[in-house]
């Protein structure tokens, strides 16, 4: 059985096969820079990637002239020291890189998770004290923070440990959704902007040939949602009753909304429909 520790190296792998393949990013690269830019402050201010990897999905130079600091955060720490080296001088001093960091809070205890050796108290109290611990580690709060399709590479490691089979996944899962946007909102100083972007379906799940890449696809999104064509952890619908229903989420952001969404190229073969949401922390 694939253990917690497994799941590192997964991604570790996943990034190295991604080398060979920058171009097809071309436009996944362009909305979610866009993105950034469009969030950042009046005055240069500081931005937090969490999922950072290779970073072929940001145009660093582009937003290195915008922002004073950029904060790389990833599991990967092989990953980041490749970003930071294909990087120019001036682009450099302004990245601060952090790794190997679990976003996730869980990769050290999920195989004792996996054996039921878990109590509620420590389910419930993990989103909030993860969220906490890792804002201290990154020194937060910073004025935008990108959540840059880091959820579903969680839920991978969630599932490849579980299994859907297991009678806690559905309790892990949402746990470690809890985690992420209470961690999107202690890293997010206030007035800031959580910029929350994520894969939500795959061209194994719904044919993509026929998108238009750089159209915006909001419409499509709420579509296969409603057919459940859809990563569910992922679901709108599911991420709004997540806001509206927990009391620190609620007084901390808006209603969640789906800003954008556009076609992902992850090289030849693989596509995914992506979509974003900006969060203005209240």
């Amino acid at each position: 059985m694939p253990s917690g520790r497994d799941q590192a190296g997964e991604q570790a792998l996943a990034n190295l096969s991604a080398l060979a393949h920058f171009s097809s990013f071309g436009v996944h690269r362009q909305r979610l820079t866009e993105l950034a830019l469009s969030a950042a402050p009046a005055t240069e201010g500081s931005l937090c990637v969490l999922g950072a990897g290779n970073c072929f999905d940001l145009d660093l130079e582009t937003l290195a002239s915008r922002y004073r600091a950029l904060h790389l955060v990833d599991i990967d720490a092989q990953a980041l020291r490749g970003t930071f080296a294909r990087q120019n001088p001036a682009t450099r001093e302004r990245l601060f890189l952090h790794g190997p960091l679990d976003l996730s809070g869980l990769l050290d205890r999920i195989d004792r998770w996996s054996r039921f050796q878990v109590t509620p108290e420590e389910l419930m109290n993990h989103g909030q004290l993860t969220a906490e611990q890792l804002c201290e580690q990154l020194q937060g709060p910073f004025d935008v923070v990108l959540s840059a399709c880091v959820l579903s590479q969680m839920q991978l490691s969630v599932l490849n440990v579980l299994s859907e089979r297991h009678r806690l996944f559905e309790a892990v899962r949402w746990t470690l959704n809890l985690t992420h946007f209470r961690t999107l909102a202690a890293l997010t100083r206030p007035s800031g902007a959580a910029l929350f972007v994520t894969d939500i379906s795959s061209n194994l799940l719904h044919p993509m040939d026929a998108l238009v890449p750089d159209s915006n696809h909001v419409a499509l999104v709420r579509e296969l949602a409603r057919a459940q064509r859809v990563f569910d952890f992922a679901d709108p619908d599911r991420l709004t009753a997540l806001l509206r229903d927990d009391p620190l989420l609620r007084r901390a952001f808006p209603p969640f909304d789906l800003r954008d969404a556009w076609l992902w190229s992850n090289g030849p073969e693989t596509q995914f429909l992506v979509y974003a949401s900006e969060l203005r922390r209240i």
